[in-house]
């Protein structure tokens, strides 16, 4: 458990140690202390924690330095000289090449990483604008000499998603899950990744595993929503979805974020609207959309909230297991909207795809906003899941009902999963509500 105190690296269970892996790459702060549901200074305490105990763990493990040899006395090679008449040059020299040599070994890496790391930006800016075939060639060829930075992984799996490759990036994608679980098994045992030292720049990034699993699910999910398409196709929605795909463009739309985003809707209201007003049947068309992180496809959610179908509401629980910033909480949000009758469809999201269940936390906070009979009585038995996220989310969620009777039930889940911080502050609350007043 994350706590106020000083951490100690073995005592951190798996769920602990998944938003520090993703600090250790470089990851946003902010975002990820946001998702994992802890405050950031503690995030950034807890790294520099584990940063001290790793080195000083290394510092144990090295051989004690050699005894001083006096200058004028025997040199240890055997000679009969005394040392400074002997081998004492020889090894200030030689100490002196290998601090040399270190660094510029540490030069020469520092200058590499900023060198990989434009390599890797160019070719997000070449995704970015559509030129996939350009992206995917600038990656693959850093990949051979770096082949295990996921940044470049990202891009050849993304540009292959968006030209309809549709296996080639599900292959990757489930290839560097296999890989980011090894090495979250490796940084638990080591301290550290295979490619990199404390002391030295990474030429490696590393995604936690459940970004593999998001990325993966996308994928899938874009497959299959491919092959969603009627076959005798509507024109006139066609001619919509078309309108929608301009807010791609950034020559016509530069602005970003809020005023992006009003800038887009005040342009493009009449085929929102239409999109809004013609039926259910547009859904297949649209969901293509939502595999991809873009301005057109944030506002899928907003369309698919209007129609109250089953396919809807089954197409908003997908998307809020994207990890798209703001289309993933939007469909959380319209499935809160919907209330009760979300729950066949939430009940059965739980039952299928059984090895994405650590990304579908997000619909398990859904649960704990419903309020609803079904909804705690599924909070329960995910009370009792495999994945200490899960049980960690379904701990929150159950403590919103105050209800002081599950006290026990969620103290025992707590205990098996590491006591997480979601979930023990909800028996914290809990327990404050069956004190005696």
């Amino acid at each position: 458990m994350i706590d106020d105190n000083s951490v100690k690296f073995d005592a951190m269970s798996e769920a602990d140690l998944e938003p520090v892996l993703e600090l250790l790459q470089g990851g946003n702060p902010d975002a990820i202390a946001r998702k994992a549901g802890i405050a950031k200074e503690l995030l950034l305490r807890t790294r520099d924690d584990l940063l001290v105990q790793v080195e000083r763990e290394r510092a144990r493990a090295t051989d004690a330095p050699p005894r001083k040899i006096g200058r004028n006395a025997p040199c240890p090679c055997g000679s009969g000289k005394k040392y400074k008449h002997c081998c004492l040059g020889q090894q200030t020299v030689a100490g002196h090449a290998e601090q040399t040599a270190k660094a510029k070994t540490r030069s020469a890496r520092k200058a590499e990483q900023a060198q990989l790391i434009k390599g890797i930006e160019k070719a997000f800016t070449l995704l970015h604008s559509g030129q996939y075939t350009e992206a995917i060639e600038r990656a693959s060829t850093l990949i051979i000499r770096y082949p295990n930075e996921d940044r470049l992984h990202d891009i050849v799996a993304t540009g292959h998603l968006y030209t309809g490759k549709f296996k080639a990036a599900i292959d990757i994608c489930r290839h560097r899950l296999t890989v980011a679980e090894s090495e979250k098994a490796y940084f638990i045992e080591q301290g550290r990744y295979r490619d990199s030292e404390i002391d030295q720049p990474a030429l490696s990034y590393y995604y936690p595993p459940l970004t593999w699993l998001q990325k993966h699910w996308v994928a899938l999910k874009s497959k299959e929503y491919h092959a969603l398409r009627p076959l005798y196709e509507n024109a006139g929605i066609i001619e919509l979805v078309k309108a929608l795909k301009t807010m791609d463009d950034i020559n016509r739309f530069p602005k970003n974020r809020e005023q992006g985003s009003d800038q887009r809707r005040n342009a493009l209201k009449a085929p929102l609207e239409n999109l809004k007003t013609i039926g259910p049947e547009v859904i297949p068309y649209l969901l293509p959309l939502a595999g991809k992180y873009s301005w057109a496809g944030l506002f899928v959610p907003e369309i698919l909230s209007v129609y109250p179908t089953a396919t809807a509401t089954r197409a908003l629980i997908d998307i809020s297991m994207f990890g798209f910033d703001y289309a993933s909480g939007a469909s959380l949000h319209y499935l809160e909207k919907r209330g009760a009758r979300v729950m066949p469809e939430i009940q059965a999201a739980f039952s299928r795809d059984k090895e994405f269940d650590p990304i579908k936390t997000g619909i398990v906070s859904v649960l704990g906003n419903l309020q609803t009979p079904a909804a705690y009585e599924l909070l329960l038995v995910l009370l009792t899941h495999e994945s200490p996220h899960i049980v960690n989310w379904a701990g929150d969620a159950l403590g919103k009902f105050e209800n002081v009777e599950v006290l026990s039930a969620m103290e025992a889940a707590s205990e098996k999963i590491g006591r997480e911080q979601m979930i023990e502050a909800a028996i914290r609350r809990l327990r404050d509500l069956g004190k005696p007043s």
